[in-house]
């Protein structure tokens, strides 16, 4: 033991004697390890926030969407199905809703409409659909009929300038008024009439033959002007709506600002957009146990209701979650395969600066040699030098790491904040170690196979 602390402390005291080329060396495994640290945390951050976002709709929500999945399809493709038109129904929704195993169910259909001069975007939902997803209201209540809308935050300012409180009450005009939609001239008609015709003919053509035209115009040109209609230009009709309530702001940790939605009753969204099928339907279950059961059920009746064509895709959270968890853990190697790569080139820097300093010291090899040292204990030495390069670099790059996951998602506040596992952590620190294993032994096995006198020899 006492011989080990011995060959312990020569190797440390050679890298302290150089300790300029000794920093240098390191700073290739503290960039590695820190990048590794660094990206790995903030993959976790990402795969949490994400999680975190899908765990808040609820664990007992399910989405009926249009078109199939792979996996229905008997492929892998996961959740996501390829777009598809629409055959869902508000009948559909009412199916759904009085199954077994299910608690509340709404349709949902998005449309858009003029309000003034200003263009709205609506989801159609029914009464039920605050149950599913629980709309915070920060005024008021939530849609329960028609001829009633519930306004976001930003449209109750822009369309009705007035806060939650000031706005539940009001009444809104959607739709296009008549006046607002530009008419025909009526003099551009008239300037066309039978009485400017005459003056329109070619020059050249005789007088008399002028009179004889403007005599006969009147007579025939009057039954045709008079079959023929005058078309008012096509404006969408307007339409009152109350507002009973105003939603609350959502704030998302992560990714960009999710638009605030304005709501409406799904009969009245089918009218605005002229359609009869709704975009999707919303299911919560009774009980996260309930989940399977209510799922087969709504795929059973719901595809009966279709004639048996297999034309919807039925989503649980837990396969939505299983699929992002699959995307962020793909992320989260990538990532550390790229800093991989830095730690790969702190290693190849290892070995070099070892190699050199085998060359520098092979007189000090000898004279060890000569004095009794084993191949054994020059190995040894040079390997442990090695091995203390790249352990000290790993616990100052761990050190940085850590500090950038806690400072970068302050400085970039779009970034959700850095989770570091001791997992991360424990990797980082073994591969460092590794690293000055694998690449410290080449120069640690050339400065053991010197002979004391050929080592003595050289200059």
């Amino acid at each position: 033991m006492r011989r080990t602390f011995q060959i312990a402390g020569m190797g440390l005291s050679g890298l302290l004697v150089n300790w300029g080329r000794t920093i240098l060396t390191m700073l290739g495994i503290v960039i590695g390890v820190a990048a590794v640290v660094l990206l790995a945390s903030l993959g976790n951050g990402i795969q949490k926030s994400i999680s975190g976002q899908i765990n808040d709709l609820g664990p007992n929500l399910i989405t009926i969407s249009p078109g199939t999945s792979g996996e229905q399809d008997g492929g892998d493709n996961g959740p996501f199905g390829a777009a598809a038109a629409s055959t869902l129904t508000p009948e559909d929704a009412r199916l759904v809703a009085g199954l077994p195993g299910v608690a509340a169910a709404s349709s949902n259909v998005s449309t858009v409409a003029p309000v003034g001069q200003r263009t709205v975007s609506f989801s159609g939902v029914d009464p039920s659909y605050d149950e599913v997803r629980a709309v915070g209201l920060t005024a008021g209540r939530f849609v329960e009929g028609r001829g009633e809308i519930v306004l976001s935050q930003a449209d109750a300012r822009r369309l009705l300038d007035s806060g939650p409180d000031e706005a539940v009450g009001k009444t809104l005009s959607v739709g296009t008024p008549p006046e607002e939609v530009p008419e025909r001239d009526p003099e551009q008609g008239s300037a066309q009439g039978p009485e400017q015709l005459p003056e329109q003919l070619p020059e050249g053509v005789p007088e008399r033959l002028r009179e004889q035209v403007s005599e006969r115009l009147p007579q025939d040109a009057a039954p045709e002007q008079a079959q023929e209609p005058t078309q008012e230009p096509a404006s969408e009709p307007v339409r009152k709506y109350e507002v009973v309530g105003v939603v609350e702001a959502s704030e998302v940790e992560f990714g960009p600002p999710v638009p605030e939605s304005s709501y409406m009753s799904t009969a009245d969204a089918l009218e605005i957009a002229g359609v009869e099928t709704v975009g999707q339907i919303v299911v919560q279950a009774e009980r996260a146990g309930a989940v399977d059961w209510a799922v087969d059920g709504i795929g059973r009746e719901v595809r009966a209701a279709h004639d048996g064509a297999r034309d919807f895709s039925v989503i649980t959270q837990r396969e939505l979650l299983s699929t992002f968890t699959e995307i962020t853990d793909q992320l989260k190697i990538f990532l550390a395969g790229i800093a991989g790569i830095s730690l790969l080139v702190g290693g190849i820097g290892v070995m070099n600066i070892m190699l050199v300093s085998v060359a520098e010291r092979t007189r000090e090899i000898g004279v060890r040699k000569a004095l009794g040292a084993t191949n054994a204990d020059v190995l040894f030495q040079f390997l442990l030098e090695a091995v203390l390069l790249s352990l000290i670099g790993g616990v100052i790059g761990v050190a940085v790491g850590i500090a950038g996951s806690a400072v970068l998602p302050e400085i970039l506040t779009d970034l959700p904040p850095a989770v570091v596992t001791a997992n991360e952590v424990a990797l980082a620190f073994g591969v460092s170690a590794l690293i000055g294993v694998v690449f410290g032994v080449l120069p640690a096995y050339r400065s053991a196979r010197l002979q004391p006198v050929e080592a003595l020899r050289r200059e």
